[in-house]
């Protein structure tokens, strides 16, 4: 993914609503994250790990997980969980191309967490898909439904499968 940066009025946006997740759900850390791996922003306590490897990490384990998610048929990935012994981590996508992650330990519970990060993600995904249209992000749709169906047939016979 190209390189973008915040502007003032949607950082303030998209702090509020990281800040506001942070205290309904008494979790640790929120981090949004690129799905190449890139932290973007972040919030609440983060001091007593790396933050950029855990970035990367979180993108690595979200796209690792989508595709289980599809060799299992299924149409995409909600969430991603990962459950350790003090702290948790709930993970989901939002505009298509930035992970929200939340970090919490046994305060609060992963249903609250759930709930409110689907709330969060509502509102930033708004804000993150105007931000992506200002600075030109946004993927062209040119494609239609029958041209991608024939490039996927045309790869499927060129790969043999």
């Amino acid at each position: 993914m190209p390189q973008w940066t915040l502007f003032e009025n949607d950082f303030r946006s998209i702090d509020l609503v990281l800040n506001e997740l942070l205290e309904r759900t008494n979790a640790l850390s929120v981090h949004l994250v690129d799905r190449s791996g890139q932290l973007i922003t972040t919030a609440g306590r983060t001091g007593d790990f790396d933050a950029t490897s855990f970035a990367s990490l979180i993108a690595a384990d979200f796209t690792a997980n989508a595709e289980l998610s599809q060799l299992l048929g299924e149409d995409g990935l909600n969430a991603v969980v990962s459950e350790g012994r003090n702290r948790s981590v709930h993970s989901c996508m939002l505009a298509d191309r930035v992970i929200l992650c939340t970090v919490f330990d046994r305060r609060s519970t992963l249903g609250l967490v759930r709930f409110r990060a689907q709330r969060a993600v509502a509102e930033l995904d708004r804000v993150f898909r105007d931000l992506f249209e200002k600075v030109g992000l946004v993927e062209p749709e040119t494609a239609t439904p029958e041209f991608a169906a024939a490039a996927s047939q045309e790869l499927d016979a060129l790969f043999g499968e």
